[in-house]
């Protein structure tokens, strides 16, 4: 038995648990390896430390069940964290150990899961209230509580819970994928646009360290000092996707940087989780290791993450920091800290990685499956070229040799026929059969061409039919003063009929569409322009989300060009130029 069929013989519900696991495997596994320390550390410290354990088991089983059912689950995993707090204050069952104060790590972990679902798979107005229900009862056991352990500054919790409550919701937000598109400002906008949620994050975090020092810091220079580095390590963190290899490498260096000076003018931090260093320059060292991970290549992604692990690993050693303990104590739970949020951010950007090549590779099947269907049109369209011209040839020359002893002049003229005719098939055959080359390197098409031996007659059938079915007033304005190549209409037309289907699809609030054909005899010119708001789908294409792309690569096989994008103030425009004399260019020589 294979695999596919053991699979399909289990029970439905065993598939389905599977299937949810299987989605979200990187969320798992760090779920069961806090969930696993959690057994630790109770095994560890028996009698009641044993009583959180339901608790926090029930949490992690509604984190992994969170993206079917995201409200449900989250509402009832507050009420656990509610029950877990009345058992921690009445009972005396102490917290386990985690980044937040008396707040567990599999508590803190299945919490930012369960956001992250909701903001991903409910609407704004669902999503909010069962945030704040989260939120509430976090906030309620940090207050509540009985502390285990080192009692953690309450100014360093709010900050790290501001910090990753951002992140979840962002992530959350990221993975909706219904973000519309928008006109070009250039990549440093949209590079912006992209990293908000880092932004916030980073500014609020900048924003608690300069409010929270207290004296603590033994100079102004010195306080100046982590400032600084803080903002540089915040800016690397942003600008990450642009170069993260460089930006991780960066970072580490400044990290070093830091800890020399600092250890040179003997600063202290007034806000840390491991060692002495900045809870920013910590969050933006977590930030580039995840974008390292992601877009990098494996070999490059470890070495500059290793490097940016050493310079926090020498910032939790040797940095001067407020001592709660043993000193031996505090390094020991600051390298451990360092390591599960080293995992974390490993784990996050492996995440990333998996999700980006299963896009692309989802991307490339439909590139192939559309380039395939355009290649097929081509190669109907060149038959019926070929079949014409041919076909006139053997009736012309069957006739010359009728009338050649009888009528010599006669068998001229069919001969001049035929050598046009032969000269016309090889123009149209040039221009057709450059599309069945390159098949890994072409782009994508999805059409279904007809021929066309009136442009301007079937142009305007096909606004009619746009018109009674769309309600928009279509206007078309037609120049046509010079003869149209075959293959020159039927790539017109279907670029007029994809650009209207693409306004009725893609677009809302259409009400008057403008259709230019008209040519100036070197080139045949076609215009579409729309008065919509560009909607969550795909405005590239046609049904299936390829078709402008497609038809641009019909367009340069005939030595065109063609350009689409938002115009202003509103709407979207097509244009595109086919040349009306054969070129080189557009031949594609057999």
């Amino acid at each position: 038995m294979n695999p596919r069929e053991l699979w399909e013989s289990l029970p439905e519900w065993t598939r389905r648990v599977g299937g949810t696991l299987r989605g979200q495997w990187v969320f798992a596994a760090l779920l069961l390896i806090t969930w696993s320390g959690e057994l630790a550390v109770a095994a560890y410290e028996g009698g009641t430390a044993w009583g959180r354990i339901p608790v926090l088991t029930g949490m992690v089983l509604l984190a992994l069940a969170a993206p079917r059912r995201p409200a449900s689950c989250g509402v009832l995993a507050a009420s656990l964290l509610v029950l877990a707090t009345a058992l921690t204050r009445f009972l005396h069952v102490e917290p386990g150990p985690g980044l937040l104060s008396n707040v567990s790590a599999a508590e803190n972990l299945a919490g930012l899961l369960l956001v992250l679902h909701a903001f991903r798979g409910l609407a704004w107005t669902r999503a909010v209230p069962v945030t704040a229900t989260l939120v509430a009862a976090c906030l309620l056991a940090v207050l509540e509580r009985s502390p285990s352990g080192p009692d953690l500054p309450l100014v360093l919790t709010l900050e790290m819970g501001f910090l990753q409550l951002v992140l979840a919701v962002g992530t959350g937000m990221y993975l909706r994928g219904d973000r519309r598109p928008r006109p070009e400002h250039g990549p440093l906008v949209g590079l912006l646009r992209r990293q908000w949620p880092v932004i916030a994050a980073l500014s609020v975090l900048l924003f608690g360290q300069v409010v929270s020092f207290d004296g603590t810091a033994t100079t102004l220079v010195g306080a100046a000092l982590l400032l600084v580095s803080s903002a540089i390590m915040s800016v690397l963190a942003v600008f990450a996707p642009r170069g993260p290899v460089q930006a991780a490498m960066f970072g580490a260096l400044n990290t070093a940087l830091t800890v020399v000076l600092a250890l040179l003018l003997d600063v202290r931090s007034p806000s840390y989780v491991v060692g002495a260093i900045p809870v920013p320059v910590l969050a933006a060292g977590m930030l580039l290791v995840a974008f390292v991970v992601r877009l990098a290549p494996v070999r490059r992604a470890a070495v500059a993450t290793t490097t940016l692990a050493a310079s926090g690993v020498a910032g939790a050693v040797l940095l001067p920091r407020p001592v709660h303990g043993e000193l031996s104590t505090e390094i020991l739970g600051s390298l451990f800290m360092g390591a599960v949020l080293l995992v974390l951010s490993v784990s996050t950007g492996m995440y990333f990685r998996a999700r980006d090549e299963e896009r692309n590779r989802g991307v490339r099947a439909a590139v192939e499956q559309a380039q395939h269907a355009e290649r097929m049109a081509l190669a109907r369209e060149l038959h019926d070229v070929v079949a014409h011209h041919v076909t006139g040839i053997v009736v012309q020359s069957q006739a010359a040799l009728a009338v050649a002893e009888k009528n010599p002049q006669a068998a001229r003229q069919a001969l001049e026929r035929i050598s046009a005719s032969g000269t016309e098939a090889l123009t149209a055959m040039r221009r057709l059969v450059g599309s069945m080359r390159e098949a890994d390197t072409r782009a994508e098409a999805e059409v279904d061409g007809q021929p066309t031996t009136d442009l301007r007659a079937d142009v305007e059938k096909l606004v009619e039919r746009i018109t009674a079915s769309s309600g928009a007033e279509v206007r078309l304005h037609t120049e046509l003063e010079h003869d149209i190549p075959p293959e020159v209409g039927r790539s017109a037309l279907r670029l007029v009929q994809e650009a209207l289907t693409n306004a009725g699809k893609h677009a809302s609030g259409v009400s008057e569409i403008d259709v230019v054909v008209r040519s100036t005899g070197d080139e045949l010119v076609v215009r579409v322009d729309d008065d919509g708001v560009p909607g969550g789908g795909p405005v590239a294409g046609g049904s299936g989300g390829y078709g402008l792309v497609g038809m641009r690569e019909r367009i340069e096989l005939l030595g065109g060009t063609l350009r689409a994008g938002p115009r202003e103030p509103r709407g979207w425009r097509v244009e595109a130029e086919l040349p009306l004399v054969a070129s080189d260019a557009g031949r594609g020589r057999p």
